[in-house]
This record gives C-alpha cells, sequence and structure tokens, in this order.
C-alpha cells in the first residue's frame, strides 16, 4: 500500500473550492470508508432555490442525510440545510455535515444543533478527521490519488504553485481547444478587433480643433493605463493597426506635423452617443438590480451595505467561475441545466470573501441567488442588454486565452514538458541579444519556457553541434567578412541579405554601437578564441535559458537500431551532412523511447505527451512516417516553436487574468469592448458547448489529449505570431513591391 504525506493530502483537500470537485472526492472517500453508497436528495418546488445541493441518503438507511460543503459558513449551512429538510418533510434522524474547512468548537456545535433539531443525530467531518483517516486503506488512498490525478495541477509561474481545478468535466478547455484546430482567424480575427477598440478607447478625447492629439507611444501607454493585462498584444498589434485604422474608410486621423492621432468628428460623435447610452445602460442596470436585491434583501430580514459594489463582485467571479456557460446561456439562452447547478456555488463563495458580516452570510446567500435569478430569466430589457454586452466581451476574452481555466490549463501542461531544445531556436536566440525585448522572438520564447517551469535539456550531441557552428561562423567571418564591416553596417539593410544569422547580428550591434569588433560581440556569449567553447556555452545556456546539459553517459538511450539505419538512409538525402542525419535520427528515437520508457501514454492524462524536441525541422518527422510503423509513430515527437512562444512565453499568468476581469467586469470598458465580437464566434461556441454536453466524460478526456497534442505539434497550424526571426521579416518586407511594403 502506498503511503500519503498527511501534511500534503491536507494541504491539496484544503484548496478545493469547486464544491462538486469537493463531492466527489468526498463521497469516493466515504464510500472507500465506511462501503455507503449514497442517493442524491431530490428537492422540491423550484429546483434552482429549493433544490438540495451536494446532499444525499445513504443507501439502505434513507434517514440518514450526507452532505459536503466546501463553504466557509459550517454553522449557517448545517442550520439552512436541516430548516429546509424540515420544511420539506423530508425524514432525517442522523445528519453527517462533511467538509474540507477546519471547524472550530465542533463538539459545541453539534450540541447547540441538536439541542434546536431533536430527534437528529448530527456528525461533523472536518479537515481533520479527513487527514486522520487518509491512509486507512488501499480504498481511500485511491480515492485520494484519483483527485490528485484528475484536479490538482502544479506550475511554476512565478515559483511554484497548487490549485485545485475540474479541466475535463468543464466546457471551457474542450470548447476552446476544438476551436482552436478549426477556427478561421482570416474571417475572425479577434486580436484586430480587440486592439482596435483599445486604440479607439485610448484616443477619447482628442480633438484636432482643440490641439490634442496622442503619439504611437503616448496611445500604447494610455492603453496600457486601462488595460495592463495585455501588453504584449498591445506592442505587437498597435503599430499595425494604427496605420489600418487611419486609411479609408478612417476610423481615426493621422497629423502628419505633429506625428500623432486623433479622431476625425464622425468618429468622435458616433462614440460620444455610443457612450451616452452605455452610460445610460449601466446606471439603469445597477439602478434596478439594486432594487431587485433589496426587495429580497428585505423580505430575508438582512441589511447590507455597499450593494453596488457587492453587484460588481457577484458578476466577476460569475464570469470567472463560469463565464463560458453562462455567457452562452444569456446570449443564445443555453447551458440552464448548468446556469442552475452552479451559480448557487458561485454566489456563496463570492459572498464569503465580500466584507458581508458572517452572521449574515446564509441570508445574503439566499437573497442574491433569488434576485441574481430573477434577473436572469426575468429581467428589463436594459439588465438584458447589459448583461449580454459582458457575456460578448467575456467571449472575446475567451477566445484570446484571457480565462482562468485556460491559463490554469497552459501553466499546469508547462509544469510537465520536458523538451529537447534544437540549435535551431539556440542560435536565432542568441542572435536576437541586442534586439529591442519586443523583437527577441526566440530569445523570449525560451525565457518564457524557463519561466513557465517548462524543463529544457540540449544533450552532447546537440551541443557538440552548437560549438561547430560557432567554429563555423568564425572562420567563415575571418574568410568573406572581415576588414568589410563599413559595407555592411552603412545603412540599415545591407547586412540582412548575410547568410550566417551570427554575423548579422554582429553587424547590427556593431551599426548600433553595441560592439566594436567581432570579437567583442563573441565575448557575450564564450570566450571568443573559442577553447573553451563547450564549456561556455553549456554554462550560458543553463543561466540564461535554463537548459540543461545532458552528457551521452549519462543519456542512456537504447534505439532499435533498425529503425535507425532506416531513418538515416531516408534523411541522408534531405541532411547537409550524412552526420547531421544520424543527428537526428538518434535524437528523434531518443524522444520515443523516453515516451515509452516512462508511459507518457498511459501517464500523461488530458495534458498527453511530456517528452518532446523543440526544433523548426519538423521536414524530419515526415521521414519516420514514410520509412517506420505510422502507428507506433503517430503523434510527432516536435512541439511546434510557435505553439511554445504563443500558447507558453506569452500566456497570461493568474494574477494577469484576475487583473483583466477585475478591470473589465463590469465596466465601461466591458460594454465598449462588445461592440466589436464577431456574431459567428457565439455561434461557433455554442456549437462546441452542446458538443460537450453530448459526450461521456471519458470521451471528454480522450479528445482533450488528442486535441491538445495536435495543438503542440500540427505545423499546418498557425496562430497569433508565427515565430519568424525579426532579421528575415525586414528582409522579406525589403523585398516585397513597393505598393506593398506601404500596405
Amino acid at each position: 500500500m502506498s503511503t500519503i504525506d498527511p501534511r500534503a493530502f491536507e494541504y491539496a483537500i484544503e484548496k478545493i473550492d469547486d464544491g462538486f470537485v469537493f463531492e466527489a472526492f468526498a463521497l469516493a472517500f466515504l464510500s472507500a470508508l465506511n462501503g455507503w453508497e449514497f442517493i442524491p436528495v431530490g428537492g422540491s418546488g423550484d429546483k434552482g432555490v429549493d433544490g438540495y445541493q451536494h446532499v444525499f441518503h445513504r443507501k439502505g438507511k434513507e434517514k440518514t442525510i450526507v452532505q459536503t460543503s466546501t463553504e466557509k459558513d459550517t454553522p449557517g449551512k448545517i442550520r439552512e440545510t436541516l430548516g429546509k429538510l424540515k420544511k420539506n418533510k423530508k425524514a432525517c434522524d442522523r445528519f453527517v455535515y462533511v467538509t474540507n474547512r477546519k471547524v472550530t468548537n465542533g463538539d459545541s456545535l453539534i450540541d447547540e444543533i441538536e439541542a434546536e433539531y431533536e430527534g437528529v443525530q448530527v456528525s461533523i467531518h472536518d479537515i481533520k478527521w479527513f487527514v486522520a483517516r487518509c491512509a486507512e486503506n488501499a480504498g481511500v488512498i485511491a480515492a485520494y490519488h484519483t483527485f490528485v490525478d484528475h484536479n490538482l495541477h502544479q506550475y511554476s509561474q512565478p515559483g511554484f504553485n497548487v490549485t485545485v481545478a475540474n479541466l475535463d468535466k468543464d466546457s471551457r478547455l474542450y470548447v476552446f481547444l476544438s476551436q482552436r484546430l478549426n477556427y478561421d482567424r482570416k474571417n475572425n480575427n479577434v486580436d484586430n478587433l480587440i486592439c482596435d477598440t483599445l486604440i479607439m478607447y485610448a484616443l477619447e478625447g482628442t480633438d484636432p480643433d482643440k490641439g490634442i492629439f496622442l503619439t504611437e507611444k503616448q496611445i500604447k501607454e494610455r492603453i496600457k493605463q486601462h488595460v495592463s493585462f495585455d501588453s504584449k498584444l498591445i506592442d505587437g498589434k498597435v503599430s499595425q493597426r494604427l496605420v489600418e485604422l487611419a486609411k479609408k474608410p478612417r476610423k481615426i486621423q493621422f497629423h502628419v506635423g505633429k506625428l500623432a492621432y486623433c479622431l476625425p468628428f464622425e468618429t468622435r460623435f458616433e462614440i460620444e452617443q455610443r457612450n451616452l447610452g452605455d452610460e445610460r445602460l449601466y446606471k439603469e442596470f445597477y439602478k434596478q438590480t439594486e432594487k431587485t436585491i433589496r426587495r429580497y434583501f428585505d423580505e430575508n430580514e438582512v441589511t447590507v451595505y455597499k450593494i453596488e459594489a457587492l453587484i460588481s463582485k457577484v458578476l466577476v467571479d460569475i464570469f470567472k467561475k463560469q463565464g463560458l456557460e453562462f455567457s452562452n446561456f444569456v446570449v443564445n439562452q443555453d447551458s440552464t441545466a448548468v446556469i442552475e447547478q452552479n451559480l448557487k456555488e458561485v454566489i456563496a463563495a463570492s459572498v464569503e470573501s465580500s466584507s458581508v458580516q458572517p452572521k449574515n452570510w446564509q441570508a445574503v446567500k439566499t437573497a442574491l441567488h433569488l434576485a441574481i435569478r430573477d434577473i436572469v430569466y426575468h429581467g428589463s430589457a436594459e439588465q438584458r442588454q447589459f448583461l449580454k454586452s459582458l457575456a460578448n466581451t467575456y467571449l472575446m476574452m475567451f477566445m484570446l486565452r484571457w480565462e482562468p481555466k485556460l491559463t490554469t490549463y497552459f501553466e499546469s501542461m508547462s509544469s510537465k514538458l520536458k523538451v529537447f531544445v534544437d540549435n535551431s531556436i539556440i542560435i536565432p536566440a542568441l542572435s536576437e541579444f541586442f534586439l529591442p525585448e519586443g523583437n527577441r522572438r526566440h530569445w523570449n520564447l525560451l525565457k518564457g519556457a524557463k519561466r513557465a517551469g517548462i524543463e529544457m535539456f540540449i544533450n552532447e550531441t546537440l551541443m557538440d553541434e552548437l560549438v561547430s557552428h560557432f567554429r563555423m561562423v568564425k572562420n567563415k567571418y575571418k574568410k568573406s567578412f572581415e576588414g568589410l564591416e563599413e559595407f555592411y553596417t552603412s545603412d540599415d539593410s545591407e547586412f540582412l541579405f548575410v547568410d550566417e544569422i551570427l554575423v548579422r547580428a554582429y553587424f547590427y550591434s556593431k551599426r548600433n554601437g553595441k560592439v566594436r569588433s567581432f570579437n567583442e560581440f563573441l565575448n557575450f556569449f564564450l570566450d571568443p578564441t573559442l577553447r573553451t567553447a563547450k564549456a561556455d556555452l553549456i554554462g550560458y545556456i543553463q543561466d540564461e535559458f535554463g537548459i540543461k546539459f545532458i552528457s551521452n553517459e549519462s543519456w542512456n538511450i537504447k534505439v532499435d537500431q533498425e529503425e535507425k539505419r532506416k531513418l538515416v538512409e531516408a534523411l541522408a538525402v534531405k541532411k547537409e551532412s550524412e552526420q547531421k542525419a544520424i543527428n537526428d535520427s538518434e535524437m528523434m528515437l531518443a524522444i520515443y523511447y523516453l515516451r515509452e520508457k516512462n508511459n507518457e501514454a498511459s501517464e500523461g492524462g488530458i495534458f498527453g505527451y511530456s517528452t518532446w524536441w523543440l526544433s523548426k525541422d519538423t521536414s524530419t518527422y515526415r521521414a519516420i512516417q514514410e520509412v517506420l510503423n505510422k502507428d507506433k509513430y503517430r503523434v510527432s515527437c516536435y512541439i511546434r516553436p510557435d505553439f511554445v512562444y504563443n500558447y507558453i512565453a506569452l500566456m497570461p499568468s493568474s494574477s494577469d487574468v484576475d487583473e483583466a476581469y477585475n478591470m473589465i467586469f463590469p465596466t465601461m470598458l466591458g460594454v465598449n469592448l462588445s461592440y466589436h465580437m464577431p456574431k459567428e464566434v457565439s455561434k461557433i461556441v455554442h456549437e462546441k458547448v452542446k458538443a460537450f454536453h453530448d459526450q461521456p466524460p471519458v470521451r471528454v478526456r480522450q479528445i482533450l489529449k488528442t486535441l491538445g497534442e495536435r495543438l503542440k505539434s500540427d505545423p499546418s497550424l498557425k496562430d497569433r505570431k508565427a515565430l519568424e526571426h525579426f532579421f528575415d521579416e525586414q528582409r522579406s518586407l525589403l523585398q516585397r513591391p513597393a505598393r506593398d511594403r506601404r500596405k
């Protein structure tokens, strides 16, 4: 029997804040401990309010009632449930309350409640009760391991973190991955739409008649003040979108004399009219909603101050915790069952983390639940329109990956990845050393991967290739470029046509006054004499990017020699040398060997394989498909560099997402962003949500694994930013016709 660390067990179970996750764990634990089976207690009347959430009969002993709960107000929750059982005439002679919270003075609380409800024996199983029994038998240990496998996610961003989230029983990950692989970005370029909205938002208040303009730099700064959560999007898109918005039909104006932008009269008038309507909508929503909530507060004999702040908090939490299903309900009038199941839970957690007095928690929870259901189902035109605006904004953020569950997924995935980094990534990264930070794409990929907790390695073969590359570059510089610096640094473009990227980087850095000689350039990475090149590079990429060196002795890889022979023969005609064909064949087969050795096909869960090769040379995988067993090597050994760049290095952190939701829900910016949501998106989401609910849970896990592996490895998929070197991009631009460059 495996052992369990009680401290780790306590920490993990206390982290659960999803009542349905805790319910599944607690019932499995009790079943394994006592052999109990459970039957849900049916509600009466309006199931959304009077239904029994997380309340069960014990099979064979119908008067034994068990309730699981993550709520902090244990006394209030027990009294609420027992009161509801009594009101609905549900027989109960034993009540077992199961919680992952610590209950103080449990014995005296039991005495009080048993005195209030005569004939009912009360038991409380809190976190200490669970810890004392966490290794009682194989069954309870299995229940814990199942919980950890399905719900506990570890990641590093920054530092070490643990979060609890059930990713496969929630529609968000399924919808995102499935639409991501089929999404037509030409027709639905959400990046551009949201960037345009933020530019227009930043330019509000400009007026050419009053001499009020904003430069590009000022626009970026103002956007970051309003929306500090997506600076990477802003840096990458604003310049491009400013040019597009200034074209006919113009949404903005560019003043040549001032080299700055402003809004033209027509746009200012349109925005002013819209803002007036939005402000009226915003005020009406809060006025009407506060009136509705006060009515329910009065009925429940509770007084709450700062109701508007409480409404805002509840709405933020709804979009954080069930934004996709809630938005699907508001926009498409679907997901009703999920809303009924989860709304009460979200409101309860929101109230417990608000400024409401604990003694009023249960009454406020009930009143808010009744009021919000009333607004959602029977609200006024203004209330429905306001919620629809926020729902559309949520869907836009969802498509851009600004979503708590998606953040958890990608952060957790990062912590599981073991990636061997190819020189097709390392060499371009080193060449970007002197570029402005926003243009260091390969460098930022590796730095972002390090921050995200991806384990990165380089083996001895790849390291020897890297050393050889530096020797080749130095020799080529000596033979072909030494003494010609003035020619290649005389203008901004001549050096772009040099083949060797490190030589290009040298001329760029020399032109910009960063270095004076080629040796000085090399000295930023290693001793320019190259006498200690291997040791220098091992230390440099370890310290800078966290890429660990693995010697051949510790590599201990056993590959099929016949497969290696076939693969080398196929690659020899494609590679620059036979040795390169041998190296690549060994590398690919090693990845597959490690996957099999570590049983990653079974152990990876919805995250799939952990071991990958990060390289731009995906043509090598086609050779495997051509000459080896396709079924055996079905999933590529390559992880797409642009996947790591876009989904890992540029992925928002959990704290970024929290900040974004607090800024946008519910605010005027949240309403403004909604105007640019393509209608096709809500249609796609509706279809994918329905598909998710039609699938059995076991099939969902299989689909998530398959979709995730495709997203990581399918070279046909393109996303937010391709991983193109800045120098190559500039050279391509120069080679295009002048009329195209102006576009």
